[in-house]
């Protein structure tokens, strides 16, 4: 088979090399670019620049990237500045009607406004004017917000005054204005139009704060629905999933991390304690960065940074934020020591779960009890890994760590030898075949050359 495939890629090579002198010689491609070409790639630009302001606002990209993006697409702008500046002066005629666009006749005048033998009008210059004069009013016009404040428990407008407010997105959180609403209706006139980050309306009913982002290049006015929901502090329709993954990384140290995954099946909004919902994490445990999730879906999903204060009961924190009905994440990484002989961890759920509290403890090697049984580890084929899981009433559980080596991250690189099925005669003969074939097809070639002339 090695030998049929080498066989063909050689014939292909003395094919190519025969016909090359046939080919038609192509006229060069030219990398000047015209002046509309130049134009819309700059239009490209600057809604790049618009979106990537848009992303950092939202803290979809940091500042490190966002400047990368902003200085390549600067530079981009300014080399194509430079190639309009270089091309010729293009000097368009205005366009003069010769015929009667209604009847073909031939006009008198090329200014004449209506046709001598139909009658009818004519386009203007005056017209044409009035277009540009009123596309250009209004894409500079102002922008008009108009808000309406809806109860989503209730399914009715929030009638009772409440304060909106207006930001921009644009460097962080900058006040635009504030407004009271009447009848759940409030509206922001002559608003500079959104060139850069969004704008986002917002309230604050029963201590919760709801908001909703206006993303740019919307017509005005624009028409927001911002919805707000009753508080409850009921356990009754909330549920949530733990996951705790803790590894092993130093001799004395684990690195652990915490998913909260709340489910709200209420019409209300979950406040939880006086300072939001609270998590629980084991005595020594150190947090070193927490986060929320804003948004729903899998490509709209946002992280929000936390910063949970302890609270009164010893290892628990609060986050300040609330669960509004539908689904929320809180992940919160932390650091703890770890000892060999052995570590016990206690575990609390301070809400309904659904489900039990699952662990993953790594390296597998590390032994995991709780009253001196050793616990499985049975393999999840959703998760990809092994955990131990416990039941949805267990409130609290201890378990004793022991043992176990130092897990190491997969390595991204794995060295592969691979052996040549070929001995060494069979590697060498294969280029001195080539060699043979070509100085063949050289002289060949040559000759039919010489007889042609």
């Amino acid at each position: 088979m090695i030998y049929i495939v080498f066989t063909l890629i050689v014939a292909a090579c003395v094919f190519y090399f025969f016909v090359a002198e046939t080919r038609v010689e192509r006229t060069p491609r030219t990398d000047v670019r015209t002046r509309s070409q130049l134009n819309e790639r700059q239009e490209s630009l600057r809604a790049s620049l618009r979106d990537i302001e848009y992303e950092k606002s939202l803290g979809r990209i940091d500042a490190q990237n966002y400047e990368r993006l902003q200085t390549e697409y600067l530079v981009e702008w300014d080399r194509i500045e430079k190639e309009i500046a270089a091309l010729p002066t293009e000097n368009v005629a205005p366009t003069q009607i010769d015929c009667c666009p209604q009847c073909g006749v031939k006009l008198v005048a090329s200014t004449a406004r209506f046709c001598h033998a139909c009658g009818t009008k004519l386009p203007s210059l005056l017209f044409a004017v009035a277009l540009v004069v009123t596309f250009f009013h209004s894409s500079i016009s102002a922008l008009d917000i108009r808000v309406t404040v809806q109860n989503g428990t209730t399914q009715k407008i929030q009638t009772p005054v409440l304060g909106v407010n207006i930001l921009k997105l644009e460097q962080g959180m900058q006040p635009i204005a504030s407004k009271e609403s009447r009848a759940g209706k409030v509206t922001f006139a002559a608003l500079p139009e959104m060139q850069a980050g969004p704008y986002m309306v917002q309230t604050v009913y029963q201590g919760v704060t709801y908001s909703r982002v206006i993303p740019p290049n919307v017509a005005s006015p624009v028409d927001v629905v911002l919805e707000v929901f009753e508080s409850t502090t009921s356990v009754e329709k909330l549920r949530v999933r733990t996951l705790v993954e803790v590894r092993r990384v130093e001799k004395n140290s684990l690195a652990g991390l915490m998913i909260l995954f709340f489910m709200n099946n209420d019409k209300r909004t979950f406040t939880g304690g006086p300072q939001g919902v609270e998590f629980a994490l084991p005595q020594g445990a150190q947090i070193e960065q927490a986060s929320a999730s804003v948004g729903s879906g899998n490509s709209n999903i946002q992280w929000l940074k936390l910063s949970p204060q302890a609270g009164a009961r010893k290892g628990v924190f609060s986050t300040g934020q609330h669960i509004k009905p539908g689904e929320r994440i809180v992940q919160v990484m932390f650091r703890m020591p770890y000892q060999e002989a052995g570590t016990a961890l206690d575990f609390q759920t301070l809400y309904p779960h659904d489900t039990g509290l699952q662990l993953i403890a790594e390296p597998e090697n590390m032994s995991v009890q709780r009253g001196g049984k050793d616990l499985q580890r049975v393999r999840d084929e959703s998760l990809g890994r092994s955990l131990i899981a416990f039941g949805a009433r267990e409130a609290s559980v201890t378990l004793n760590l022991s043992g176990g080596g130092i897990a190491e991250a997969a390595k991204d690189e794995v060295e592969i030898e691979i052996h040549s099925p070929l001995a060494l005669w069979q590697k060498l003969i294969f280029p001195l075949i080539a060699v043979l074939l070509f100085a063949g097809a050289a002289y060949w070639r040559g000759r039919l050359q010489k007889s042609h002339s």
